[in-house]
């Protein structure tokens, strides 16, 4: 294990507008950035739609409303990102699971992404798990 310092990280910021697509948006980041071994640091702000996962399900939950997000966290690499979400309403009712494309953003999105140097994160086959779980490798 490898602790990484502050010369080991680089820091993206970045401020959504109302009707964007945050998975969408964390993708192009991950893209133009180029993310290799991306980490979600800070993410503030609401949405008007969320598109969920919720665990051990296999189908999407789609809900409309106004929504303050109190959590996304994750990691983003060239091979994908593996994002969740937790939002919650104006009741202050909470629900969490996979970020999905879907989630609007309502006022505004304010994130911020490290990027971990040094490292790629990549996303392989697990045979045990069935899915494409993370592999940290280091960069050459």
């Amino acid at each position: 294990m490898r602790h990484l310092t502050a010369s080991d990280f680089r820091v993206h910021a970045v401020r959504l507008r109302p009707g964007d697509d945050l998975r969408e948006e964390l993708e192009k980041l991950t893209a133009l950035a180029p993310l290799r071994a991306g980490v979600v640091l800070s993410a503030v702000g609401s949405l008007t739609q969320l598109a969920l996962r919720f665990a051990d399900r296999k189908e999407e939950t789609v809900r409309t409303g106004k929504f303050e997000v109190v959590s996304l966290t994750g990691t983003l690499g060239p091979d994908g990102c593996h994002l969740h979400l937790a939002v919650s309403d104006g009741d202050g009712v909470t629900v969490g699971g996979h970020l999905l494309p879907g989630c609007l953003v309502y006022t505004t999105m304010e994130l911020v992404v490290g990027d971990a140097v040094g490292l790629i994160f990549h996303r392989e086959l697990d045979s045990v798990t069935g899915f494409r779980e993370l592999s940290i490798q280091k960069s050459t």
